[in-house]
């Protein structure tokens, strides 16, 4: 396998899509101070797209996950990386690096994946069963721990190393001194 691998190609833009939308939720919902302008604009917006940030990253963390192949079906996922025969020489470590992270996603947003995004649970539905919680310091482990999978593979069968890790600066604060200069000119506005 070289860097221009079309498997590898492709798995390096899910990561990147992955650590993109981690850091849009880790910078937006993080910080409990950010809440206070959440509530004054427009709550349930914000809501929602916690929910579906959420959503989304766990399901792309999950088919991070998926067994090599279902039925006839070949999955692109970590297992299926493990098995591609120009590995070899680094399986053993991938395959431990696989393991250490299973449990971490098989305890809590693998349960996500199966009960509410992929299925609709009927008890977890209702609200009889709930969710396990998903502490925000183990979605940060495991897009961590899957951009470390192939950074490894770029680092030791291309001699090449990339970081995965996005970052825009400052646009979270941006964003919301916007809003909160919105809702000061809405208050403002009123008053006159």
């Amino acid at each position: 396998m070289n860097v221009d691998s079309p498997e590898l190609k492709h798995l390096r833009n899910l990561i990147v899509d992955l650590n993109v939308q981690w850091q849009m939720f880790d910078e937006l919902f993080s910080d409990k101070r950010n809440y206070a302008v959440f509530n004054r604009t427009g709550p349930n917006f914000w809501i929602h797209l916690h929910t579906y940030l959420l959503d989304t990253i766990f399901l792309s963390i999950s088919r991070f996950f998926d067994p090599a192949a279902n039925r006839n079906q070949t999955n692109l996922s970590l297992a299926t990386v493990c098995g591609f025969k120009e590995v070899v020489s680094i399986r053993l470590d991938l395959e431990r690096r696989l393991s250490e992270m299973r449990p971490v996603w098989e305890r809590g947003i693998k349960i996500w994946r199966h009960k509410k995004l992929s299925h609709s649970d009927m008890p977890t539905a209702l609200g009889q069963a709930p969710l396990p919680d998903v502490p925000h310091s183990e979605v940060k482990t495991l897009v961590s721990g899957i951009s470390d999978f192939v950074r490894e593979i770029d680092h030791r069968l291309n001699q090449v190393d990339v970081s995965y890790s996005i970052t825009v600066s400052q646009w979270v604060p941006q964003v919301l001194g916007y809003l909160e200069k919105g809702v000061r000119e809405t208050n403002k506005n009123r008053q006159e």
